[in-house]
């Protein structure tokens, strides 16, 4: 009479592997950098590059605000007072160095994300493929008796 033997198996979960990576990936992409890593559970590197972009584009808003509000203060005293100020420009140099600091750190979270999913496929996959392993050895070594028998 075959007795029963336990196979080391991983149970079913409740949400597939591969929905939370790319859950991960589009709040990176579409919601906010750092916003995928709070779904992986990477609170301190989530948090650096949500407050790192959130720092870049504040500082992009404002290189263009400033100056525009300071033109519209201007305006508004050269209509009321008939005062001759010049009008204050733009600075195309920081905006652009703004703006682009704030893409790269997009594009490096976006990058993180994106790594350190297939890094976790990959564990998964080697976990699994450990396990087929070892249920082939059970396996055999119980038909190995089995025939002996």
């Amino acid at each position: 009479m075959p007795t029963q033997v336990e196979l080391p198996v991983n149970g079913p979960t409740h949400d597939t592997p591969g929905s939370s990576a790319r859950l991960a990936i589009f709040l990176s992409a579409a919601v906010c950098p750092g916003a995928g890593h709070f779904v992986q559970r990477r609170w301190i590197l989530g948090s650096l590059y949500l407050a790192v972009f959130v720092a870049c584009l504040v500082m992009t808003l404002l290189t263009v605000i400033v100056p525009l509000m300071m033109n519209l203060r201007i305006s508004l005293d050269f209509a009321e007072k008939g005062n001759s100020e010049t009008f204050r420009t733009i600075s195309i140099v920081k905006l652009l160095i703004w703006f682009g600091l704030s893409v790269m750190v997009y594009l490096a979270a976006l990058v993180d994300i994106i790594a350190y999913a297939r890094r976790q496929a990959r564990r998964r996959l080697d976990t699994r493929r450990k396990n087929m392993e070892t249920t082939h050895k059970v396996f055999s070594v119980r038909c190995s008796e089995e025939h002996d028998q």
